[in-house]
């Protein structure tokens, strides 16, 4: 039970966190790189979620 629940929480961080990097890097002008990293991150929710 305690595995789903970390699974769970790790997939929302990981979605809401990739989602705001990425937000930061096309609407506030920060550098490409968080971009990059954002994304791997929702690539990793991917993996997560599944």
């Amino acid at each position: 039970m305690i595995t789903v629940i970390l699974l769970f929480l790790f997939a929302g961080l990981a979605e809401i966190g990739g989602g705001y990097l990425i937000w930061q890097w096309l609407r506030e002008g920060k550098p490409a790189y968080l971009g990059l990293i954002g994304g791997f991150v929702l690539a990793l929710y991917g993996v997560i979620a599944t």
